[in-house]
């Protein structure tokens, strides 16, 4: 019977390494949890719709990982759309993004 997982994702164990794609039953909370206190950084785990062998799991969360746009992809696209669309002006752009938030978390 092949073994089946429930998670998967990568971690780098410190800051030198090459980060390692891995795979676990259980919930993300605890799964994190376990690699910071081994000295794990950048940690990104998501659950998986089904249980999974390890190679499904890992080809799985490869295709999200191709799939979902960085922040910066994001930004860049909609600000690229509002130039053309409406003629904003780039310097004041730039003096807003640059300005402190009054929001604070």
């Amino acid at each position: 019977m092949t073994k089946t997982f429930t998670i998967v994702g990568k971690s780098t164990l410190g800051n030198n390494q090459a980060p390692k794609t891995r795979v676990a039953n259980g919930t993300i909370k605890a799964r994190t949890a376990v690699l910071t206190r081994n000295g794990h950084v950048d940690i990104q785990f998501i659950e998986l719709p089904q249980a999974m062998a390890k190679a499904e799991a890992i080809a799985f969360f490869e295709a999200q990982v191709e799939l979902t746009p960085t922040f910066e992809d994001v930004s860049a696209d909609i600000l690229a759309r509002e130039i053309e669309n409406d003629g904003v002006d780039i310097e004041e752009m730039n003096d807003f993004n640059n300005k402190a938030s009054s929001i604070h978390y």
